[in-house]
């Protein structure tokens, strides 16, 4: 099984490598912004419409919410990439793409199982940008085309720790060095003219900063193994430090050569926010077995300065359901024939469902634009049974698939619906680490 995990785990690997060099537009709600926020959930998660802030399980834990690190029982590897099929339409036009990348790397390690102390190691993407937005029209006589372009987005690097503080109630801290660029150019083109020169303007902005991230569990317990799960998280605001290159240059369209260098600067220093953001969720269920969640979430980007060129910030707001369902816990081991163990690898194996609503912070000059994402699912167990001094204990690690269907904005004047199809995998591999023996 070992060698099955880590064979798992190249592939994965390669598969969010390949993934990442894709070519496609995110979208271009993009321009004028930091990018759109990326999940902070695992596919698991986002499978689930992007539940995640109380999550409790000895197998997995929350990215979003250090406190659920308490609860870890076992060495936990995750890792995630997507795949996604974007048909963009507006009044009068339509567009086919596709857009693929690395999701997250995560390590979550249980420092002691007794006092229920967990850390956490995780990298994955804050935001992620990429437009073009191409535009003709006629200036002085002359054919022109305006193009806007960009690409780029932030990362984060997050360390948490989460512990319980007594009986059913857990607290959690993280901090995260948020790091990234984002390149953007505007040309003006003149394309059937030899006599005036092409203008483009491409700057380059570098982030870099911490973040803080706090989280809160409560559970419940009742009979028959059903629980109640409440959770929150608040990560307070915070000022990136930022460094802008600019180069503006003019160029004969034709020839594809650079006439002369009009501006160039380096290392212009400014200071960009990060707004606070907090959540809370509630979900009942039958541990391991089931489990049916609701999830609010804010960022209050409203009172954050945009950047020069930026269009207006709205608050991001989310509201979310779904959960998970399987037919019983652990796999029943005492079947010997093939069809039996395959009727008993289907009760283990989960469905998951889920539905998002949301606005989102960027948008069209002064217009919001809103998403609504339906999520369908399955986890895929790969459980093995490991033995310490004669006591077997059983390890389930899951290989996560499923789809996420987006519509975001609308057909209406100046607006473009984007109707998107993304295909996630993800991986969560379970092992048992330092092991302590009784006898040497």
């Amino acid at each position: 099984m070992k060698k099955t995990l880590i064979k798992l785990l190249v592939i994965g690997t390669l598969g969010l490598v390949s993934s990442s060099e894709l070519a496609g537009q995110t979208s271009p709600y993009t321009f004028g912004s930091l990018g759109l926020m990326k999940s902070k959930g695992f596919v698991q998660h986002d499978l689930m419409g992007g539940i995640s802030s109380n999550m409790i399980s000895a197998n997995d834990y929350s990215m979003v919410n250090p406190a659920s690190l308490s609860h870890i029982e076992h060495t936990n590897l995750q890792t995630g990439s997507f795949l996604s099929f974007i048909d963009q339409q507006s009044a009068t036009k339509r567009n086919n793409n596709r857009d693929g990348d690395f999701g997250y790397f995560s390590l979550g390690l249980p420092l002691s199982v007794k006092k229920k102390v967990g850390f956490g190691a995780s990298l994955n993407r804050f935001t992620a940008l990429d437009y073009s937005i191409p535009g003709s029209g006629i200036e002085n006589g002359e054919s022109v085309t305006n193009l806007f372009a960009g690409k780029g987005g932030l990362s984060q690097f997050t360390t948490s720790f989460g512990g319980q503080l007594v009986d059913g109630l857990s607290f959690g801290v993280g901090a995260s060095f948020i790091f990234g660029s984002i390149e953007e150019i505007v040309e003006k083109q003149f394309p059937e003219s030899q006599d005036v020169f092409s203008v483009r303007n491409t700057s380059a902005t570098f982030y870099s900063g911490v973040k803080y991230n706090f989280g809160v569990q409560y559970s419940r317990q009742f009979k028959k193994g059903r629980q109640v799960v409440v959770g929150g998280h608040f990560s307070p605001s915070v000022s990136l430090e930022t460094s802008q290159t600019q180069l503006v240059q003019t160029y004969n369209y034709q020839g594809e050569f650079f006439v002369d260098t009009l501006v160039e600067r380096a290392d212009v220093s400014a200071a960009q926010e990060i707004p606070t953001q907090f959540g809370g969720s509630l979900s009942y269920g039958k541990k391991e077995v089931w489990s049916l969640g609701l999830e609010y979430n804010v960022a209050q980007w409203s009172s954050i300065i945009p950047r020069g060129n930026d269009n207006m910030y709205f608050d991001q707001t989310s509201i979310a359901v779904g959960g998970f369902w399987q037919v019983k816990e652990e796999m029943n081991s005492q079947h010997s024939s093939k069809a039996e163990k395959f009727a008993d690898y289907l009760k283990v194996s989960r469905i998951y469902y889920g539905f998002r609503t949301e606005s989102l912070y960027t948008g069209v000059v002064n217009k919001k634009v809103d998403q609504m994402v339906f999520t369908l699912g399955v986890g895929l167990p790969l459980t093995r049974t490991y033995s310490i001094e004669g006591e077997k204990s059983r390890l389930t690690s899951r290989i996560n698939i499923g789809l996420e269907y987006t519509v975001r904005g609308n057909t209406d004047p100046g607006m473009i619906q984007e109707n998107i199809l993304g295909i996630k995998f993800g991986l969560t591999l379970t092992d048992k680490w330092f092991i302590k023996r009784k006898y040497q």
